[in-house]
């Protein structure tokens, strides 16, 4: 029930966003439409997503973990199951410092559509 809650204050927040730019001065940036193929949005989205999911629904974490093998489970240990979110959105940060050379291309010719 609280992942319900979450995803529904998740949706109110995006369409306020939506409002908030339809009805003032507000403006995405150009390549915004860029930002989900990027690499650290979606590590960070992954994330941000599986430690909700832990924090949320603590005895389910608990089944999943109990129904990996016996050799995932000694490499690794069971402590480290809350911090495998906290450690994608780590990467998430970090992958934004890595280049990609399509997106590269595509905001290059948004940024040269946008000049008059």
């Amino acid at each position: 029930m609280t992942f319900l809650i979450w995803f529904l204050i998740v949706v109110v927040v995006i369409i306020g966003l939506l409002l908030i730019r339809k009805y003032t001065s507000v403006e995405f940036v150009a390549h915004a439409k860029l930002l989900f193929k990027a690499w650290s949005v979606w590590l960070a989205s992954a994330g941000s997503m599986l430690s909700a999911w832990v924090q949320s629904f603590p005895q389910n974490a608990l089944d999943a973990w109990s129904s990996l093998p016996p050799d995932i489970k000694s490499f690794l240990p069971q402590n480290y199951l809350g911090l495998i979110g906290a450690f994608m959105v780590a990467m998430g940060v970090i992958a934004q410092f890595v280049r990609q050379k399509k997106l590269l291309q595509q905001s290059t010719q948004i940024k040269q559509d946008a000049q008059p």
